[in-house]
């Protein structure tokens, strides 16, 4: 078992995403795969669903969230949905 210090305790405190902060400084940022930049911005992509498979009496739509380079609009493989 780790004894903490003072100092080390204040490193520990959680980001907005629940990461510790020492955790976070270390980190590599993500590139994107065409330009390598390192901004991303949330866009969707849309899957029409047909009438047929799901028993509507119309196409359905479902929007899913991807992030996008916000430099070159590439979509990474990482951020590619899998539905």
């Amino acid at each position: 078992m780790k004894i903490l210090k003072d100092d080390d305790q204040e490193n520990q405190v959680p980001n907005q995403n629940g990461i510790p902060t020492n955790l976070l400084k270390d980190a590599e940022y993500v590139k994107c795969e065409s330009c390598e930049g390192t901004v991303f911005e949330e866009k969707l992509m849309i899957k029409k669903i047909s009438k047929f498979m799901t028993g509507s009496d119309r196409d359905s739509i479902a929007p899913i969230p991807v992030l996008a380079c916000s430099k070159c609009n590439h979509i990474n493989q990482m951020f590619k949905p899998t539905v």
